[in-house]
């Protein structure tokens, strides 16, 4: 599927050659592309009763499906997938740095000099016909850290509607980020790409700031095919796609919100402790009582309330509390408070986030809690929430 109208020719080449410049306006969306075969139901159960991602003729106007070269295309804000370093030697860099001119090499690689995996760095576009260019950094695929490799890719594709929203972006051109060279399998990657890109403009609708109006979903040939299989089911075009979409989506996992996997064993659940019991009434006092017993009859227990009669026997120091004992009490106090807070506030932010994780239990059946740093946002997340939520993860 080759959309080639209204292309302009005023983009020069080295060789002197004049490039086409291509205005997505001129091009479809992907709502006015009609199916090219009737969508096939199948005579076994669907994998889901109700559609994840239902028809919706508005978010399908916003697509658009093309295959050709990203750095022909007039909008806000291209994507560049690279490595770490900017110095992946590949054809579509090689595109970007020579149709930009050299002042994007120089700000990338002298100033910037470093993009993280799966962060995002915004440059200016220079000679490119976009405004600016989204620089960007896929994952490593192991099948052994399927999960990790697949959460970084979401994190690519949200961090770029999140910039582009943030600045107010009305169009952007997106190609996919994975890359055989890292070894992330090409269906695998358009997954990803597909739910985010859909749950990122379905968050934006709901927020009523539709600002993005323009999504260029560019392909080359080798994904070409790829794609056209895979976006009826998260953009179905008709109702009958919609059904059909019930039994080829994946069903084993569930979608989060942003388009991120949702692992049921892997979520945070705020649960009382079994061996503690706190009564809905008693908010702020903690009997201690029972805990002083095991002090024993020290004369601390005698001690007298005459203070006078006290300085005249002497100073006597009060014998300090065990301090297994002042530990566990501290302990016991931090726990009931934070396990009241945790019944009012909300932590489904941090829940979303994937940076915390239960990986089992320890020999005394304790929770094994993982903390992924590099998913965590310390700016933008309440840490007291983190706190909270990883003490009280069961």
């Amino acid at each position: 599927m080759n959309q080639c109208e209204g292309m302009v020719l005023v983009m020069e080449e080295p060789l002197g050659v004049m490039a086409p410049i291509v205005d997505p306006m001129s091009l479809k969306s992907w709502g006015e592309i009609l199916p090219a075969y009737h969508p096939t139901l199948y005579n076994v159960n669907p994998g889901h009763e109700v559609s994840p991602f239902p028809y919706n003729s508005s978010l399908n106007k916003k697509i658009i499906f093309w295959e050709g070269d990203i750095t022909q295309l007039r909008v806000d804000a291209v994507i560049h997938p690279s490595n770490e370093t900017f110095t992946d030697r590949n054809p579509l860099s090689d595109r970007f740095f020579s149709k930009a001119g050299p002042s994007l090499r120089s700000e990338v690689q002298q100033e910037i000099k470093e993009c993280k995996t799966g962060e995002v760095i915004v440059t200016q576009g220079y000679k490119l016909p976009a405004r600016f260019v989204f620089h960007t950094v896929g994952p490593k695929y192991n099948p052994k850290f399927q999960t990790a490799a697949e959460n970084t890719l979401h994190n690519c594709y949200r961090n770029i509607f999140e910039k582009a929203f943030e600045m107010k972006l009305n169009s952007i051109a997106l190609c996919p980020i994975n890359s055989v060279k890292r070894n992330y399998p090409p269906d695998e990657g358009a997954h990803v790409a597909l739910r985010t890109i859909r749950r990122m403009l379905e968050q934006q609708e709901r927020s009523g700031k539709c600002c993005l109006n323009t999504v260029v979903l560019v392909v080359e040939s080798s994904d070409a095919g790829i794609y056209e299989v895979l976006l009826p089911l998260y953009f179905p075009r008709t109702h009958k796609e919609e059904q059909a979409a019930l039994y080829q989506l994946p069903s084993d996992r569930a979608i989060g919100p942003s388009g991120e996997p949702v692992f049921p064993d892997r979520q945070i659940r705020i649960i009382d402790n079994p061996h503690h019991h706190i009564s809905e009434d008693d908010c702020s006092v903690i009997d201690l009582s029972s805990h002083f017993d095991a002090m024993g009859d020290t004369s601390f227990s005698h001690m007298q309330g005459d203070m006078d009669q006290q300085r005249l026997l002497g100073e006597r120091h009060a014998p300090s509390i065990d301090p297994f004992i002042a530990r566990e009490i501290h302990n016991k106090e931090r726990y009931d408070r934070l396990l009241r807070r945790a019944k009012t506030e909300d932590l489904s932010e941090i829940s979303g986030i994937g940076c915390l994780y239960q990986t089992g239990v320890d020999r005394f059946g304790r929770p094994v809690i993982v903390f992924v740093g590099k998913w965590f946002r310390f700016k933008d997340i309440n840490l007291d929430k983190v706190i909270m939520a990883a003490y009280m993860m069961q």
